[in-house]
């Protein structure tokens, strides 16, 4: 086994020729957990980001050890000690950055999770700590995986000023609750509001409060809370007993939501004074979802006849079609100049984040490389980035950020289109 560890980790770097931080690795074990620390290892070593180099001692005896240290920006040394409790058949792991401890999980072979899971929880906190630091010094090429935790990560959203990325995770006790990771510190940090879960996080235009999905009243509502402080002064939004979800900001003082109603669902206006109106869609769709605001366009997702499309409401309440194919299409985002959207679609066969150039008609796929199921995407503020959640095979969803490089450099336009001018193909 162990022979096998160290061949892969050297073809694996051979394969991509990393620079940029290192990761120094102590495990440490006993015979009953010598398999374990060796599964972590694997994953480790399988999952370790671009430009970072690895370094394990395995019980004293040295493994590997990869990479130029002159060419190494910063080093992480972590040590990793598993323990088996043979009276409760229950296996400990902790990480120590330092001598402190910075991580502790444990497994038993009666807990529902599969031990892949557990195997994935232990491998996740070096693999975020490199992750975040070449995130925060701005040192990945075209794609970053920002999260390895075997939870759910997912419904991403940048704060306006780029200094947060809010995500919904269930790492902590379960539940899931809006985390927020702070973009030049490198951190994760989970908000968790008491009794309830938390989905669609939003930033408001002023980047001071944060919109979401919750279950604070034992069903779907819309909520909003201050970011700072967050767990008090939360205001309820939407009304009524049907489920509300997929909340976006129209303004500062106004959000936009989608609620059930008895033939399908709704899409209404509230004042953060809770003044509601619903918005009328000379169109017949069956139901509507995801909308997402620029200026005085909304854009969102529209059923009719099991097909999903993207379409835009103009301020004059004219409706027009987007992008709309056989291959479904969802979850739009425009980027901050009005120029590009970015949806996810199954035309390759399986969902993978697509952009399209609303001056050009161009389109074109970001997550080529990616062959899992990505969906959720988001553009930072700057522009530069794209924040997306892939699901791969069996495991929760992850955040993944891409490189936006548009393929239409030769256009320039002197104004932000309008949808009317955006037809569809």
């Amino acid at each position: 086994m162990r022979r096998f560890i160290i061949a892969f980790l050297l073809f694996f770097f051979f394969v991509c020729g990393l620079s940029g931080v290192q990761l120094k690795i102590e495990f440490k074990s006993s015979a009953d957990t010598k398999i374990l620390v060796e599964d972590v290892s694997k994953v480790i070593s399988s999952l370790l980001p671009e430009k970072t180099y690895l370094e394990i001692t395995l019980d004293g005896s040295n493994l590997l050890a990869t990479g130029d240290s002159t060419q190494i920006d910063t080093v992480y040394e972590l040590t990793f000690i598993a323990t088996y409790d043979a009276t409760q058949n229950k296996y400990n792991a902790s990480w120590y950055d330092q001598t402190q401890l910075a991580y502790s999980c444990s497994y038993s072979p009666k807990d529902q999770r599969p031990y892949s899971d557990f195997v994935r929880e232990c491998a996740h906190y070096p693999l975020e700590k490199v992750s975040l630091w070449l995130l925060k010094n701005d040192q990945f090429e075209k794609y970053l995986r920002i999260t390895y935790h075997p939870s759910v990560d997912e419904y991403g959203s940048f704060s306006p000023d780029g200094k947060y990325f809010a995500f919904i995770t269930d790492r902590l006790s379960g539940n899931r609750n809006i985390a927020l990771l702070d973009l030049q510190a490198g951190k994760i940090t989970v908000l968790p509001v008491a009794g309830s879960s938390e989905y669609f996080p939003r930033f408001s235009p002023d980047g001071k409060r944060l919109l979401f999905q919750g279950s604070l009243h034992g069903f779907w509502n819309i909520y909003v809370m201050p970011l700072e402080n967050y767990s008090k002064n939360i205001v309820l939004i939407s009304a009524g007993n049907n489920p509300a979800y997929n909340p976006c900001w129209y303004d500062d003082g106004t959000v936009l939501y989608v609620q059930d109603s008895e033939y399908g669902n709704r899409l209404l206006l509230s004042t953060i004074a809770k003044k509601r109106k619903q918005i009328e869609i000379p169109y017949p769709f069956e139901m509507v979802f995801s909308p997402t605001v620029y200026k005085d366009t909304i854009y969102f997702v529209g059923l009719k006849e099991s097909d999903f499309g993207i379409y835009a409401l103009t301020s004059d309440g004219t409706v027009t079609v987007v992008e709309n194919t056989v291959f479904n299409e969802h979850d739009p985002a425009i980027s901050p100049d009005g120029r590009y959207l970015a949806y996810s679609c199954n035309i390759t066969g399986y969902y993978t984040i697509w952009v399209k150039d609303l001056f050009t008609q161009e389109k074109w796929c970001i997550t080529q490389d990616i062959p899992h199921d990505a969906f959720y995407p988001v553009f930072s503020p700057d522009g530069k980035v794209v924040a997306f959640s892939v699901y791969e095979g069996n495991f929760e969803p992850d955040i993944w950020f891409v490189r936006f490089r548009p393929v239409s450099s030769t256009l320039q336009a002197e104004s932000v289109p309008r949808s009317s001018r955006a037809p569809c193909h």
